[in-house]
């Protein structure tokens, strides 16, 4: 019987019991089902490797760095760092669900309900900064050199040299004594709002010239800092560079792609701003996709993007330049997407860059980077459904958890 049943070709739940048998110079057999067993390339039948409880605690997310082999694990909310060895923790921040890692600049990215957040290898800090009230603004004499006329005035928070978004601007109307008097000893008090956030360094203070609409640097000052007097504007710094944003927000997934952070949640995907993960523009820093996003995965051309039962292609360079490709295949299963390297499905087919792989209801599609389908196991598998999985590596084979 041995010799009639193998070597085994892999599973196949679609043709005909007659056609699961190929002859020829290189026979093999179809099965229908494989359970707890692995296949391997020579058609040979070997026994799936059991497990065995290591700890009784719940830990979910479980993933480990590339950066410092660091262990990360998600406990009714919380981030902890678990050693592998022993499978204690140690508590790091909360979080809340829906955790997502990523590894940028030597930091670690960390994805969840409560926002976006980094692990610099000792502690974990909040990516995003609330953006600030506007300031209050009275006239004031004295000392001033400030002539008559219209003044704008903002502010930003910094942690550490990282600014959050600017403030709405607040305009005061400076008046003399005259029409003829401008250099009536003018200043302005600026009343800075109370901060919140205790990991807030300092605030910078943004000061239109007389009668002008953009915003430049008067100065920074400590966050605890009360009120500040503007009295002359003869030397500003830099223009506001990040007006008209607002904190990145987190989602169902994170990855990071072109010199920004994504996250999708329901049918959008945000993008934060170049090189500034923590801040995204309200108007023009999304992408509405027609259906429930599945997954998000970035390759070198473009964006893979699962939907309820297709996948898309985006292509260009930012947001607003992107082009939508549907992508003619079945449903892919929740969450099912992994980052494979070129060495995994050979150079033929990833032309010498990474490729998405997701499962679908018939089996393993890989996605390249040029925005080609294969379709491994099309007219063999089908049926296969899920509410939720994950995807992982284990030497040269992918192993998908349902469930």
């Amino acid at each position: 019987m041995a010799e009639k049943l193998f070597p085994l070709a892999g599973m196949n739940n679609v043709q005909d019991d007659d056609a699961l048998k190929r002859g020829g110079d290189a026979p093999a057999l179809f099965v229908r089902d494989a359970l707890n067993v692995d296949i391997s390339a020579t058609g040979k039948l070997h026994l799936r490797k059991g497990g065995k409880l290591v700890t009784p605690l719940k830990f979910e997310s479980l993933w480990q760095s590339p950066l410092h082999q660091d262990v990360f694990a998600i406990v009714e909310g919380e981030l902890v760092k678990v050693n592998p060895q022993t499978w204690t923790f140690e508590n790091l921040a909360y979080v809340g669900q829906n955790v997502r890692f990523e590894v940028i600049n030597n930091l670690v990215y960390i994805n969840g309900s409560r926002g976006l957040f980094s692990y610099n290898g000792f502690a974990v800090s909040p990516l995003t900064i609330d953006t600030p009230a506007s300031p209050l603004l009275q006239q004031d004499g004295g000392n001033g050199t400030l002539k008559t006329g219209q003044y704008g005035v903002a502010i930003s928070w910094l942690r550490n040299g990282v600014e959050s978004a600017v403030s709405a601007m607040t305009h005061i109307e400076l008046s003399g004594q005259s029409n003829y008097d401008q250099t009536n000893d003018l200043s302005i008090n600026v009343t800075l709002p109370f901060c919140l956030d205790d990991t807030v360094t300092d605030v910078a203070i943004y000061v239109t010239q007389r009668n002008g609409g953009e915003l430049y640097k008067f100065g920074t000052y400590p966050a605890s800092t009360n009120q500040v007097s503007i009295h002359e504007i003869g030397r500003l710094g830099k223009m506001a560079q990040f007006q008209h944003l607002s904190p990145m927000p987190s989602g169902k997934f994170m990855k990071y792609w072109n010199g920004r952070l994504i996250t999708a949640d329901r049918n959008v995907i945000k993008f934060s701003e170049p090189m500034a993960y923590h801040l995204y523009d309200e108007r023009h820093g999304y992408m509405m996709m027609p259906q429930r996003i599945t997954f998000i995965q970035p390759v070198d051309g473009g964006i893979w993007v699962g939907q309820t039962d297709h996948v898309v292609f985006l292509t260009g360079s930012q947001p607003k330049d992107m082009t939508y490709t549907r992508k003619s295949t079945q449903a892919p299963i929740y969450d099912s997407c992994m980052l494979v390297d070129a060495d995994l499905v050979g150079d033929d087919v990833s032309q010498n860059s990474n490729a998405a792989l997701w499962l679908a209801e018939n089996g393993y599609v890989l996605g390249t980077a040029t925005g080609q389908l294969i379709q491994y196991q099309t007219g063999k598998l089908q049926g296969i459904t899920a509410n939720s999985s994950r995807s992982v590596r284990l030497g040269r084979r992918i192993i998908t958890t349902v469930t």
